[in-house]
């Protein structure tokens, strides 16, 4: 197997294209491409991406890669090489062992349509402010990011207040004085399927919810509803076996 080609990748917009078209992915595969994406130089190799999920073999991540590698090239009728898996990374092998490393045109892509997206988990940096919350801009940087606007997180916490709306957890009486006012505020229309600016309802398009509904909402892409992640809740409380409680949700937090 050769080196990738450098030189032949397609642009970033028809990546995002062919994305859009590829459809739902695997949970264990949207979860290598943001292993992959936040990786020292956006390079690992199989064998990470497939310990890091929890296998103890590259040809998880090969078999994965490797599809969705023919299905883009497919989409785009892009064919860097012999091996599908170049559609979507560059391929060295330094020192004896192969590297994958994203191409940045996919990247760029991945980072676009939101799926590897950290703040879709994580709390949302909130950056400037604007009378009629405008969201959403562009920020050209190395990849795309989005403005997120702490008025209109604001405005979404004075309507909703800050307890779950999914599962009811409260920080607040769950650990005092320093959890007070702390939630995620989840947008009910990812960033990321929105072109350009947009202009936010705080009360139509966001919900607060703690950071273990908020996980679970982006479990999958696209990303689950409030009303699934509610069914799914009701359905494990009433599944439990007679006589045993279901353990209270305290939401793991991230730095």
């Amino acid at each position: 197997m050769s080196t990738s080609d450098h030189t032949k990748s397609p642009t970033p917009e028809k990546y995002v294209d062919a994305l859009r078209r590829v459809g739902d992915l695997s949970d264990n595969l949207v979860q290598m491409l943001r292993l992959h994406f936040h990786a020292n130089n956006r390079t690992s190799t199989a064998d990470e991406l497939a310990v890091a999920v929890g296998y103890t073999h590259r040809s998880v991540a090969n078999s994965l890669y490797g599809r969705l590698g023919r299905q883009i090239g497919e989409l785009l009728d892009f064919d860097p090489g012999s091996v599908r898996v170049d559609s979507i990374v560059l391929t060295t092998k330094p020192e004896g062992r192969w590297l994958w490393t994203l191409r940045p045109e996919f990247a760029s892509a991945l980072q676009t349509i939101g799926w590897v997206d950290s703040s879709h988990v994580l709390l949302p940096e909130e950056i400037g402010a604007t009378a009629e919350f405008k969201e959403g801009a562009s920020l050209r940087v190395t990849v795309n990011v989005y403005e997120r606007n702490a008025d209109a997180r604001r405005e979404c916490i004075a309507k909703y207040g800050t307890d779950c709306c999914i599962c009811g957890f409260s920080f607040r009486a769950k650990f005092g004085d320093i959890g007070d006012g702390f939630i995620h505020v989840h947008h009910l229309k990812p960033l990321s399927e929105i072109d350009g600016e947009y202009t936010v309802d705080p009360v139509t398009d966001l919900r607060p919810v703690c950071p273990n509904c908020h996980a679970m909402l982006h479990r999958r892409v696209p990303a689950y509803t409030i009303s699934e992640i509610q069914a799914i809740l009701k359905h494990q409380k009433t599944a439990e076996p007679c006589g045993e409680r279901e353990p209270p949700m305290t939401p793991v937090l991230k730095s």
